[in-house]
Protein backbone atom coordinates (compact mmCIF):
# COMPACT_ATOMS: atom_id res chain seq x y z
CA UNK A 1 0.00 0.00 0.00
CA UNK A 2 1.22 3.53 -0.81
CA UNK A 3 2.70 5.15 2.35
CA UNK A 4 1.13 8.50 1.48
CA UNK A 5 -2.32 6.88 1.41
CA UNK A 6 -1.72 5.25 4.78
CA UNK A 7 -0.55 8.54 6.32
CA UNK A 8 -3.53 10.42 4.88
CA UNK A 9 -5.95 7.82 6.23
CA UNK A 10 -4.35 7.98 9.67
CA UNK A 11 -4.58 11.74 9.86
CA UNK A 12 -8.20 11.66 8.76
CA UNK A 13 -9.05 9.12 11.48
CA UNK A 14 -7.35 11.23 14.15
CA UNK A 15 -9.19 14.37 13.09
CA UNK A 16 -12.53 12.55 13.06
CA UNK A 17 -11.90 11.19 16.55
CA UNK A 18 -11.15 14.67 17.83
CA UNK A 19 -14.14 16.23 16.15
CA UNK A 20 -12.02 17.73 13.40
CA UNK A 21 -13.09 18.21 9.83
CA UNK A 22 -16.38 19.90 10.80
CA UNK A 23 -17.73 22.85 12.79
CA UNK A 24 -19.03 21.31 16.03
CA UNK A 25 -19.04 24.65 17.84
CA UNK A 26 -22.27 25.85 16.21
CA UNK A 27 -25.15 25.07 18.61
CA UNK A 28 -28.56 24.13 17.26
CA UNK A 29 -30.95 27.07 17.04
CA UNK A 30 -33.52 27.08 19.89
CA UNK A 31 -37.02 25.94 19.01
CA UNK A 32 -39.69 27.02 21.50
CA UNK A 33 -43.36 28.01 21.44
CA UNK A 34 -43.33 28.69 25.21
CA UNK A 35 -43.92 32.16 26.61
CA UNK A 36 -46.30 35.04 27.10
CA UNK A 37 -47.43 36.90 24.01
CA UNK A 38 -49.36 40.14 23.48
CA UNK A 39 -51.14 41.33 20.38
CA UNK A 40 -54.51 41.74 18.69
CA UNK A 41 -57.10 39.64 16.88
CA UNK A 42 -58.37 40.11 13.37
CA UNK A 43 -61.34 42.11 14.65
CA UNK A 44 -59.15 44.39 16.81
CA UNK A 45 -59.60 42.72 20.20
CA UNK A 46 -56.65 42.84 22.58
CA UNK A 47 -55.01 39.43 22.86
CA UNK A 48 -52.84 38.10 25.71
CA UNK A 49 -51.59 34.52 25.46
CA UNK A 50 -49.82 32.23 27.92
CA UNK A 51 -48.25 29.05 26.50
CA UNK A 52 -46.68 26.61 28.97
CA UNK A 53 -43.89 24.10 28.55
CA UNK A 54 -46.30 21.15 28.16
CA UNK A 55 -48.31 22.96 25.46
CA UNK A 56 -51.14 24.11 27.74
CA UNK A 57 -52.31 27.56 26.66
CA UNK A 58 -54.71 30.30 27.75
CA UNK A 59 -55.53 32.92 25.11
CA UNK A 60 -57.34 35.84 26.76
CA UNK A 61 -59.17 38.25 24.46
CA UNK A 62 -61.19 41.41 25.02
CA UNK A 63 -64.49 42.51 23.56
CA UNK A 64 -64.58 44.26 20.19
CA UNK A 65 -63.77 47.99 20.48
CA UNK A 66 -66.84 50.21 20.07
CA UNK A 67 -66.74 53.80 18.87
CA UNK A 68 -69.19 56.55 19.72
CA UNK A 69 -69.29 60.15 18.52
CA UNK A 70 -70.73 63.08 20.42
CA UNK A 71 -72.24 65.89 18.35
CA UNK A 72 -70.64 69.29 18.11
CA UNK A 73 -72.20 71.96 20.31
CA UNK A 74 -72.32 75.72 20.11
CA UNK A 75 -73.56 78.43 22.44
CA UNK A 76 -73.16 82.18 22.54
CA UNK A 77 -70.30 81.77 25.01
CA UNK A 78 -68.45 78.78 23.59
CA UNK A 79 -68.40 75.98 21.07
CA UNK A 80 -66.91 72.50 20.91
CA UNK A 81 -66.17 70.15 18.06
CA UNK A 82 -67.58 66.65 17.77
CA UNK A 83 -65.54 64.09 19.70
CA UNK A 84 -65.03 60.40 19.02
CA UNK A 85 -64.48 57.92 21.85
CA UNK A 86 -63.42 54.28 21.58
CA UNK A 87 -64.06 51.90 24.47
CA UNK A 88 -63.18 48.24 24.87
CA UNK A 89 -64.57 45.74 27.36
CA UNK A 90 -61.46 44.08 28.82
CA UNK A 91 -63.30 40.75 29.04
CA UNK A 92 -64.37 39.02 25.85
CA UNK A 93 -63.44 35.40 26.42
CA UNK A 94 -60.61 32.90 26.61
CA UNK A 95 -59.47 30.02 24.43
CA UNK A 96 -57.84 27.17 26.34
CA UNK A 97 -56.37 23.84 25.39
CA UNK A 98 -53.21 21.81 25.06
CA UNK A 99 -51.31 21.87 21.81
CA UNK A 100 -48.07 20.52 20.44
CA UNK A 101 -45.52 22.00 18.13
CA UNK A 102 -42.06 22.09 16.63
CA UNK A 103 -40.24 23.76 13.81
CA UNK A 104 -42.37 26.88 13.94
CA UNK A 105 -45.82 25.22 13.94
CA UNK A 106 -48.16 24.83 16.92
CA UNK A 107 -51.65 23.30 16.79
CA UNK A 108 -54.47 21.44 18.51
CA UNK A 109 -57.92 20.23 17.51
CA UNK A 110 -59.17 20.00 21.12
CA UNK A 111 -59.32 23.64 22.24
CA UNK A 112 -62.34 25.34 23.86
CA UNK A 113 -63.45 28.92 23.30
CA UNK A 114 -65.17 30.27 26.43
CA UNK A 115 -67.07 33.33 25.14
CA UNK A 116 -68.51 35.76 27.65
CA UNK A 117 -69.53 38.82 25.61
CA UNK A 118 -72.19 39.12 22.96
CA UNK A 119 -70.19 41.41 20.67
CA UNK A 120 -68.61 39.55 17.78
CA UNK A 121 -68.55 35.85 18.68
CA UNK A 122 -71.58 34.42 20.45
CA UNK A 123 -71.66 33.50 24.13
CA UNK A 124 -71.17 29.96 25.39
CA UNK A 125 -68.50 27.31 24.96
CA UNK A 126 -67.33 26.23 21.51
CA UNK A 127 -65.05 23.28 20.81
CA UNK A 128 -62.36 24.70 18.55
CA UNK A 129 -59.22 24.11 16.54
CA UNK A 130 -56.12 26.28 16.85
CA UNK A 131 -53.46 26.45 14.17
CA UNK A 132 -50.49 28.77 14.66
CA UNK A 133 -47.00 29.56 13.52
CA UNK A 134 -44.31 30.84 15.86
CA UNK A 135 -40.85 32.32 15.78
CA UNK A 136 -38.89 31.32 18.88
CA UNK A 137 -38.75 34.11 21.48
CA UNK A 138 -40.25 36.52 18.93
CA UNK A 139 -43.87 36.02 17.87
CA UNK A 140 -46.88 33.77 17.37
CA UNK A 141 -49.81 34.15 15.00
CA UNK A 142 -52.61 31.91 13.88
CA UNK A 143 -56.30 31.12 13.53
CA UNK A 144 -58.90 29.83 15.97
CA UNK A 145 -61.84 28.05 14.31
CA UNK A 146 -64.99 26.69 15.92
CA UNK A 147 -65.53 23.04 15.04
CA UNK A 148 -69.26 23.63 14.58
CA UNK A 149 -70.37 26.50 12.37
CA UNK A 150 -66.78 27.29 11.34
CA UNK A 151 -66.72 30.76 12.96
CA UNK A 152 -63.10 31.86 13.14
CA UNK A 153 -60.77 34.64 14.19
CA UNK A 154 -57.10 35.33 13.61
CA UNK A 155 -54.48 36.67 15.99
CA UNK A 156 -50.99 38.13 15.79
CA UNK A 157 -48.83 38.54 18.90
CA UNK A 158 -45.33 39.41 20.03
CA UNK A 159 -43.25 37.57 22.62
CA UNK A 160 -42.94 39.45 25.93
CA UNK A 161 -39.51 38.61 27.31
CA UNK A 162 -40.07 40.37 30.65
CA UNK A 163 -43.21 38.42 31.55
CA UNK A 164 -42.02 35.17 30.00
CA UNK A 165 -38.91 35.08 32.18
CA UNK A 166 -40.59 36.19 35.41
CA UNK A 167 -40.90 33.80 38.36
CA UNK A 168 -44.42 33.41 39.82
CA UNK A 169 -44.78 34.40 43.47
CA UNK A 170 -47.74 34.69 45.83
CA UNK A 171 -46.07 37.72 47.36
CA UNK A 172 -46.03 39.35 43.95
CA UNK A 173 -49.72 38.80 43.20
CA UNK A 174 -51.05 39.43 46.72
CA UNK A 175 -53.23 42.52 46.87
CA UNK A 176 -56.60 44.11 46.25
CA UNK A 177 -57.90 44.25 42.69
CA UNK A 178 -60.83 45.71 40.77
CA UNK A 179 -61.94 45.03 37.23
CA UNK A 180 -64.38 42.99 35.17
CA UNK A 181 -65.69 39.42 35.21
CA UNK A 182 -67.81 37.59 32.65
CA UNK A 183 -69.45 34.19 32.35
CA UNK A 184 -70.25 31.97 29.40
CA UNK A 185 -73.91 32.43 30.30
CA UNK A 186 -73.42 35.91 28.82
CA UNK A 187 -72.62 39.37 30.11
CA UNK A 188 -69.95 41.07 32.19
CA UNK A 189 -69.95 43.10 35.40
CA UNK A 190 -67.59 44.78 37.85
CA UNK A 191 -65.51 42.55 40.12
CA UNK A 192 -63.61 43.15 43.36
CA UNK A 193 -60.90 40.57 44.08
CA UNK A 194 -58.52 39.96 46.99
CA UNK A 195 -55.50 37.64 46.91
CA UNK A 196 -53.79 36.97 50.24
CA UNK A 197 -50.06 36.13 50.55
CA UNK A 198 -51.03 32.65 51.77
CA UNK A 199 -52.84 31.97 48.48
CA UNK A 200 -56.47 32.51 49.48
CA UNK A 201 -58.58 34.32 46.90
CA UNK A 202 -62.03 35.88 47.29
CA UNK A 203 -64.13 37.74 44.76
CA UNK A 204 -67.46 39.58 44.70
CA UNK A 205 -69.23 40.95 41.65
CA UNK A 206 -71.47 44.01 41.44
CA UNK A 207 -74.57 41.79 41.52
CA UNK A 208 -73.47 40.18 44.80
CA UNK A 209 -72.09 36.91 43.42
CA UNK A 210 -69.35 35.68 45.75
CA UNK A 211 -66.64 33.10 45.22
CA UNK A 212 -63.62 31.92 47.16
CA UNK A 213 -60.76 29.54 46.63
CA UNK A 214 -57.02 29.32 46.19
CA UNK A 215 -54.23 30.66 44.00
CA UNK A 216 -50.97 28.71 43.74
CA UNK A 217 -47.81 29.15 41.73
CA UNK A 218 -47.68 26.71 38.81
CA UNK A 219 -44.89 24.14 38.72
CA UNK A 220 -43.46 25.63 35.54
CA UNK A 221 -43.51 28.98 33.74
CA UNK A 222 -44.88 32.33 34.92
CA UNK A 223 -48.36 30.99 35.68
CA UNK A 224 -50.79 30.46 38.56
CA UNK A 225 -53.25 27.62 39.29
CA UNK A 226 -56.76 28.70 40.26
CA UNK A 227 -59.48 26.83 42.14
CA UNK A 228 -62.72 28.57 43.12
CA UNK A 229 -66.24 27.77 44.34
CA UNK A 230 -69.28 30.03 43.97
CA UNK A 231 -71.37 30.59 47.10
CA UNK A 232 -74.28 33.00 46.60
CA UNK A 233 -77.78 32.61 45.19
CA UNK A 234 -77.11 35.55 42.88
CA UNK A 235 -74.35 33.54 41.16
CA UNK A 236 -75.13 31.89 37.83
CA UNK A 237 -73.02 28.95 38.96
CA UNK A 238 -73.95 28.90 42.67
CA UNK A 239 -72.38 25.94 44.48
CA UNK A 240 -70.23 24.96 41.51
CA UNK A 241 -66.46 24.48 41.75
CA UNK A 242 -64.18 25.48 38.87
CA UNK A 243 -60.47 25.22 38.16
CA UNK A 244 -58.22 27.04 35.76
CA UNK A 245 -55.18 29.25 35.50
CA UNK A 246 -54.07 32.83 35.83
CA UNK A 247 -51.43 35.17 34.48
CA UNK A 248 -50.03 38.22 36.24
CA UNK A 249 -48.81 41.09 34.09
CA UNK A 250 -46.39 42.88 36.43
CA UNK A 251 -45.83 45.65 33.86
CA UNK A 252 -49.50 46.65 34.11
CA UNK A 253 -50.32 45.31 37.63
CA UNK A 254 -53.07 43.25 35.99
CA UNK A 255 -54.22 39.70 36.74
CA UNK A 256 -55.90 37.61 34.04
CA UNK A 257 -57.85 34.59 35.26
CA UNK A 258 -60.07 31.90 33.78
CA UNK A 259 -61.78 28.88 35.30
CA UNK A 260 -64.17 26.25 33.96
CA UNK A 261 -66.26 23.29 35.02
CA UNK A 262 -64.62 19.89 34.75
CA UNK A 263 -66.94 18.92 31.89
CA UNK A 264 -66.00 22.12 30.02
CA UNK A 265 -69.64 23.20 29.63
CA UNK A 266 -69.26 26.57 31.37
CA UNK A 267 -66.63 28.98 32.60
CA UNK A 268 -65.72 32.48 33.69
CA UNK A 269 -62.97 34.95 32.82
CA UNK A 270 -61.82 38.02 34.68
CA UNK A 271 -59.34 40.84 34.17
CA UNK A 272 -58.54 42.89 37.28
CA UNK A 273 -56.01 45.60 38.07
CA UNK A 274 -54.22 45.83 41.41
CA UNK A 275 -55.27 48.88 43.39
CA UNK A 276 -53.32 48.09 46.56
CA UNK A 277 -50.58 45.67 47.56
CA UNK A 278 -51.83 45.71 51.15
CA UNK A 279 -54.46 43.14 52.13
CA UNK A 280 -54.76 44.14 55.79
Amino acid sequence: MNKRVVLSFALTSILAGCGGGGDSSAAAAPDSFVGIFKGTTGDSRTFVSMVLTDGTFYDFYSGVPTTSTSAASSTDASSSAATTTTTTNTVGGVVTGKGSGSGGSFATSSAYDYQVTTTGLSTGVAASTLSASYSTYASMSGTITHNTGSASNTFASTYDSTLSSATPSLTTVAGIYSGTVGTTAGGTEDLSLIILPAGTVTGESASGCFFSGTVATHATNNAYDLSITFAATTCTYNGIAMTGMGLYDSTASTFYGATSKTDKTAGIMFVVKKTSSSTS
